[in-house]
């Protein structure tokens, strides 16, 4: 059933051949080739595993594979875990088919005519057909046409349902195999009996009983329950030809009964206290495991089989060795497995007869002595196994006369190697680990001519003396690891001509001067972890080609001689720190010096390691590594290097780490292995570059003076080719002297600071940096004749001026960055000659405005940095250049809708609207590279100050006491809905409307209302004197200051109170408030009535509102939701009110009308009526409450000069008056 491995090979090289031989094509998805088992016969191979549901599967008849379709033998189908549905006639005609393995297919069923063609069939394999979240269905239907199945394999699937008469469905069945599908019942119908059913697999699934499934397979010869959850087990009667019984891993107590037939039973990992006695009784029983059981040996029994070959109970609780298991069997045991017990003494003799041993493992017992007695001398035992016991003694005979391979003496209590040892000539491996051994005494071990592996790790040794393993002609391996070994005695391994292999890690070695000398075959050396401070190359024999020194103390390394054979060398994690060539041995293929404190490779260090294939450096304190260094002269490998964890600087000498380097054509053979995590540190800048990113611009040198090739005036003070380094100044150069870099940076300590002279920067400079210095102008031609320039920059300098043609004649510079000083403004003189600036950095200064003039004499300019300046407004030059991109944010910019006023009296100077940076963001956001810090900032305290008022004005402060600030972003996503949409209050809220018709008809509706007005004075001016007969003092009729109004002296301007209301509610507040009011001689002013006009988006205080308010004695604030809605959101009617309620003289009458819920005011209202008085209008207490609100009425003071006037316009004078 494990044959896959061979049969997938034999596939391949089959499938290397022509799939057709006659012109057919093979059908899709599928490979032909020939049958492994009938090679005239075809076989397929169908992947169906990349389809998607939407793929229509097309039969193999349908194909043009028909000439073929009786030759197919063999039909393997994958759907590596997709959803897979087989048409009906997908096997149709393919009548000679005799094995059919389907893997991965997930359906729930199968169709009953999907097998119908498949007579022939004799082996069907389904494996993963469904998973835990599906089920899968074979229904008896599907099965009937393959009664000459032999083999059925469903395997691996999940929530699968079996028919009950499957073992009548195929009545040729010889193999049934359902392991792996988490089945919990087996159930058969009755009368449903397998004749020729021979092995059955049922392992790993949930089965708790299978005694009537047995007795439907009375020919049975190997059965496997293991994995399941069975308990009891009675095969006697059921299954008489039963061979083999494997039931590993149940719950199997015990069992009642076997066929005698039985020979091989694992009952391991069950819950067997003592070996069942239906085992006992078996006769020809070869082979019993019973481990992972809690078998004790005081319930042993005599196990009856003379053909016992191999008895399993380890991991059991077994006190002795069981002899009375071995009584009748002991001549013929092979394999004796007794590990992970409690045995803790074994008497003389009780396997005295054993003769045929092979393997014994008493390992992981409680042994603390192994007698002389317990094995025969004649016996054939091979492998002994005493690991992992409490051994202190192994006497001197024990091992005496026998012809073991292998002897485990580890994790025991030997304080010596035992001298028994040394009486087993054919001894090839002995491990003698994890003890305490303290001395290995000569003449035990160089005694045993057939010694291959010695293993004295985890020991006590000291030293290794001489002669120890003298004449051990076989030995290869030797490991006395985790010791505390100092000492290497000259002849300690002298006379072992094939000893390859040593390891002495984790000692205290100091020294190999002369310990290793005579090990002329050695191959591979471990001192890794010891104490050893110089290498010494002579030392080691010319034969190693392998040594491993991580961990030790090493700083020096002497000259390597030439016959060194050396290939592979680590020495990391030492204290190397420099490398010559003398101290590399020109043999090596791979050299590990990684975490050492190598600071420097020695010039032609790697010239003659041709062949070298790997250099590890990393973790080491490396800063440059020059060409010179790597460079080999005759190298035939590439070399691979790694470099991380190093301090490496981009230095103009590391050109062999370019990609695509320009240097000899034999350093690009070095392939470096982690260009991602290696980096080197920009001379300049000090950023770290990742190697897989480092170009050439990037490796530079330092200087402090140095000329150009071919320069023929480096003799001579002055000369422009010849470059001197300022002080406090770095300078950097490339390898070809096309890049010269000035950095010069402030030296805060030093004072008083001096003016940085900026003629001393070298003439060739191609970059300059100029950063922190004192340099507060630029005067005249302070550039000039500079022409490599490319980038100049000058920050935090406190730059304030920059006069005329301080650029003048740059025609290299591309990037000019002025950005942290304190200028104001430039006019675009100071740009001469300078046409290629494509960046300009101004960002961190003091403008507030930009010339035309700058952009004038930049034609180029594409990049414009404006960040942190003082704009209050977008500069207009801005429209009409052609920047790529800008920077805005941190600028103090004011926000205002448009003007469309304006739009039709705008000219080529001035903008359509006053403030325009919501306008121009509008346009241009993309174009600004940091839109989404931009801000609108409004100063509301300076605003109404300076009567320079914007719609933001408005808003309360949220920065501090004076300003208000709003995401720009956030102003144009309201611009449209709420921030710049008027709102409806009345006939005064509304801007004049542009369209003829509405002012015709708005014109025909004026002088409509003029007719009427002039009928309605008419009238009231006859009933006026008879009202005034009436009443001492009538109310006013027109409380206006303004222009035009009658001028009222100002002892009789005074009010009792003004209503302020909703033009919609005018009607209501006259006849339910004003009105009663005015009947009780109360003098009111009202808004709508009386008041100005205003103009809802006009950013303007009315000052004749003011004085109106100022002149009432209190103010009654009709609060209804049209009010709310339109006059409260009006900035002239907020500001008024709001400081007409600042007045502690004053009083605020607040009247809620209908739906007005005084807790979901806004803030600047509900701040009003907390502090005064408020009440609702429908309460029945209004009025009572209204009057004790209102101030007393109180008599005018009396004025003769006034009463007249008075009288003249009101009537008769009262008494109080005159």
């Amino acid at each position: 059933m494990r044959r896959k491995p061979l049969f997938l090979l034999l596939l391949l090289v089959l499938l290397c051949r022509s799939a057709q031989t006659n012109g057919d094509e093979c059908p899709k998805f599928c490979k032909c080739a020939p049958d492994p088992v009938q090679p005239t016969s075809k076989l397929l191979l169908c992947d169906y595993s990349s389809l998607s549901n939407s793929t229509t599967i097309t039969p193999i008849a349908s194909s043009n594979f028909n000439n073929q379709i009786a030759n197919i033998r063999s039909l393997f189908i994958n759907c590596d875990g997709s959803h897979f549905r087989f048409p009906d006639a997908y096997f149709k005609s393919l009548t000679a088919l005799h094995h059919l393995r389907i893997v991965g297919c997930h359906t729930t069923h199968f169709s009953v005519k999907l097998f119908e063609d498949l007579s022939a069939l004799r082996t069907l394999e389904l494996d993963q057909i469904s998973t835990s979240t599906g089920s899968f269905e074979m229904t008896e239907d599907v099965l009937m046409p393959l009664a000459r199945l032999e083999k059925f394999s469903l395997t691996r699937s999940q929530n699968i349902e079996l028919p009950q008469r499957l073992l009548c469905s195929l009545p040729h069945l010889q193999v049934l195999n359902l392991s792996s599908n988490g089945i919990p019942t087996l159930r058969r119908e009755e009368t449903c009996v397998a004749q020729q059913l021979l092995i059955v697999d049922l392992s790993r699934n949930q089965l708790s009983s299978i005694e009537q499934f047995l007795r439907g397979i009375p020919a049975i010869r190997q059965i496997s329950i293991a994995h399941n959850q069975v308990s009891q087990f009675d095969a006697s009667s059921a299954t008489p030809f039963l061979q083999q019984l494997d039931a590993e891993s149940n719950r199997i107590t015990d069992l009642e009964s076997l066929p005698e037939t039985v020979v091989h039973v694992n009952l391991a990992g069950n819950l067997l206290k003592r070996i069942p006695d239906s085992v006992n009784s078996l006769p020809n029983l070869v082979a019993l495991n019973v481990s992972r059981n809690t078998i004790e040996a005081t319930n042993s029994t005599i196990l009856i089989s003379p053909e016992l070959e191999m008895l399993d109970a380890s991991h059991n609780n077994l006190e002795t060795l069981p002899s009375e298991w071995l009584q009748k069997c002991e001549k013929r045991l092979a394999h004796l497995h007794l590990e992970h017990n409690q045995i803790e003494k074994i008497p003389s003799g009780v396997l005295s007869n054993a003769t045929n041993l092979q393997t014994l493992d008493l390992s992981s017992n409680r042994l603390r002595v192994f007698g002389d007695d317990i094995l025969p001398e004649n016996s054939k035992i091979g492998n002994l196994r005493l690991a992992n016991n409490s051994l202190e003694v192994l006497e001197p005979l024990s091992l005496e006369g026998l012809k073991l391979e292998f002897l485990d003496l580890s994790k025991n209590r030997l304080t010596e190697v035992p001298a028994a040892i040394g009486k087993v000539e054919q001894l090839k491996k002995v491990d003698l680990s994890h003890n305490q051994i303290g001395k290995v005494y000569q003449y035990v071990l160089n005694k045993i001519k057939q010694l291959h592996t010695v293993d004295l790790s985890n020991n006590q040794l000291q030293s290794i003396g001489p002669y120890i393993f003298s004449d051990s002609s076989e030995l290869h391996s030797l490991d006395v690891s985790n010791n505390e070994i100092s000492l290497l005695f000259k002849d300690a391994f002298a006379r072992c001509p094939k000893l390859r292999k040593i390891s002495m890690r984790n000692n205290k070695i100091k020294s190999l001067d002369e310990g290793l000398t005579e090990a002329n075959a050695l191959r591979r050396l471990d001192v890794s972890n010891n104490q050893i401070v110089v290498l010494k190359w002579s030392a080691l024999p010319e034969s190693l080609e392998v040594l491993i020194a991580d961990n030790n103390d090493v700083n020096l390394l002497t000259a390597s001689p030439t016959k060194i054979q050396l290939k592979t060398v680590s020495l990391s994690n030492n204290r190397i720190t420099v490398l010559n060539a003398e101290q590399i041995p020109n043999s090596l293929e791979s050299f590990d010096v990684s975490h050492n404190r190598l600071g420097r490779l020695g010039k032609s260090a790697l010239a003659e390691k041709s062949q070298l294939r790997k250099l590890i450096l990393k973790g080491n304190l490396l800063t440059v590594i020059p060409t010179d260094s790597v460079r080999i002269l005759e190298g035939v490998h590439q070399i691979k290097v790694e470099l991380a964890e190093n301090p490496l600087i981009c230095d103009c000498q590391m050109g062999w780490m370019l990609a695509t380097s320009s240097v000899a054509d034999k350093t690009r053979r070095i392939q470096i292995l982690d260009p991602q995590v290696a980096t080197c540190m920009h001379p300049v800048d000090n950023h770290q570059i990742p190697l897989e990113k480092l170009t050439k611009k990037d490796l530079l040198c330092p200087y402090q003076s140095i000329c150009e090739p071919e320069c023929i005036c480096c003799q001579y003070g002055n000369c422009d080719c010849k470059s001197v380094c300022p002080a406090s100044c770095r300078c950097f150069r490339d390898d070809q002297f096309n890049i010269n870099i000035v950095r010069c940076a402030g030296n805060s300590t030093v004072t008083p600071k001096r003016e940085f002279i900026v003629s001393e920067l070298p003439v060739t400079a191609t970059e300059i940096i100029l950063s922190g210095v004192t340099l507060p102008q630029l005067r005249t031609h302070s550039f000039i004749g500079r022409l490599r320039l490319q980038r100049l920059h000058i920050n935090g300098t406190g730059l304030r001026s920059i006069q005329p043609k301080a650029f003048h004649t740059l025609p290299s510079l591309k990037t000019l960055d002025l950005s942290d000083n304190s200028l104001l403004s430039l006019n675009g003189e100071e740009f001469l000659k300078c046409p290629e600036v494509s960046q300009l950095f101004l960002n961190g200064n003091r403008f507030s405005t930009l010339s035309r003039g700058m952009f004038e004499k930049l034609p180029n300019l594409k990049y414009l940095t404006l960040h942190n300046n003082s704009f209050e407004d977008i500069p207009h030059v801005l429209s009409t250049t052609s920047l790529a991109k800008v920077s805005f944010s941190g600028n103090p910019l004011r926000c205002d809708c448009s003007n469309k006023v304006q739009h039709h009296h705008h000219h080529a100077d001035s903008p359509f609207w006053e403030h325009n940076a919501a306008e121009w963001f509008s346009h241009h956001r993309d174009l600004v590279v940091d839109f989404g810090k931009v801000e609108c900032w409004e100063n509301v305290t300076k605003a109404f100050q300076t009567n320079d008022t914007t719609v933001l004005s408005a808003y309360p402060p949220n920065m501090g006491n004076d300003v208000f600030m709003m995401p720009i972003e956030e102003f144009l996503r309201d611009y449209n809905s709420s921030i710049c949409v008027p709102f409806s209050s009345g006939f005064f809220g509304q801007d004049p409307q542009n369209s003829i018709i509405f002012v015709i008809i708005t014109f025909a509706i004026a002088i409509l209302l003029i007719i009427l007005v002039v009928l309605a004075v008419s009238f009231v001016r006859k009933s006026h004197d008879a009202i005034n007969q009436r009443r001492y003092k009538a109310s006013s009729l027109n409380c206006s200051t303004s222009a035009g109004s009658s001028p009222l002296p100002i002892p009789l301007l005074s009010y009792h109170a003004f209503v302020s209301y909703s033009k919609k509610d005018e009607k209501m507040v006259i006849d339910q408030l004003c009105r009663p009011l005015e009947d009780e001689d109360y003098q009111l002013c009202l808004l709508h009535r009386d008041g100005p006009t205003y103009n809802s988006n006009l950013h303007a205080i009315s000052d004749e509102l003011i004085a109106q308010m100022d002149s009432s004695q209190c103010l009654i604030l009709v609060l209804t939701k049209h009010f709310l809605e339109n006059e409260w959101k009006t900035l002239q009617i907020k500001t008024s009110h709001q400081l007409f309620a600042k007045n502690r003289s004053k009083r605020v009458i607040a009247v809620l009308g209908d739906g007005v819920d005084a807790n979901l005011l806004d803030d600047e209202l509900g701040q009003i009526l907390r502090k005064h008085t408020r009440i609702e209008m429908r309460s029945h207490l209004f009025w009572t409450l209204l009057h004790s609100s209102l101030p007393s009425r109180l008599p005018l003071p009396p004025n003769d000069d006034s009463s007249q006037l008075y009288s003249d316009i009101y009537g008769i004078v009262p008494s109080d008056v005159v």
